[in-house]
């Protein structure tokens, strides 16, 4: 297939498809004349990048793990799955920050309320 049907396929462009192969997220498909030729591994690995870019991973982060793997000649599983996990704590902690900003948040309500509330108000004087 070309890189219009891989494109229509994936939900990506055809630009963005190429920036893939130019960072080496993926082997240079082969060429039929002019043309990339791409094969349904190739929907397979856009797809992938894609849910892991959607997921808050980088591309360069994802070109790490591609160059392991042409490094070793095989897909570093171990080092996917430490990355993933990584990047669960991160979200973790992202998770854990937002709590808290949430019960401050609370608190400011409160304390606005019980500031500002239809009782009568002290004046200043001064």
């Amino acid at each position: 297939m070309y890189i219009g049907k891989l494109a229509k396929l994936t939900g990506c462009t055809p630009k963005a498809i190429r920036l893939y192969e130019e960072l080496g997220l993926f082997e240079a498909p082969p060429r039929q004349g002019r043309y990339r030729v791409y094969t349904p591994h190739h929907v397979d690995i856009v797809r992938l990048i894609r849910v892991a870019q959607s997921v808050g991973f980088k591309l360069s982060e994802m070109s790490e793990l591609l160059a392991e793997k042409q490094l070793k000649r095989r897909f570093p599983l171990e080092l996917a799955s430490a990355g993933i996990e990584l990047k669960r704590l991160q979200v973790q902690a992202q998770i854990a920050e937002l709590h808290a900003l949430d019960a401050r948040l609370v608190e400011l309500k409160e304390e606005v309320s019980r500031l500002f509330s239809e009782q009568p108000q002290q004046q200043c004087r001064g």
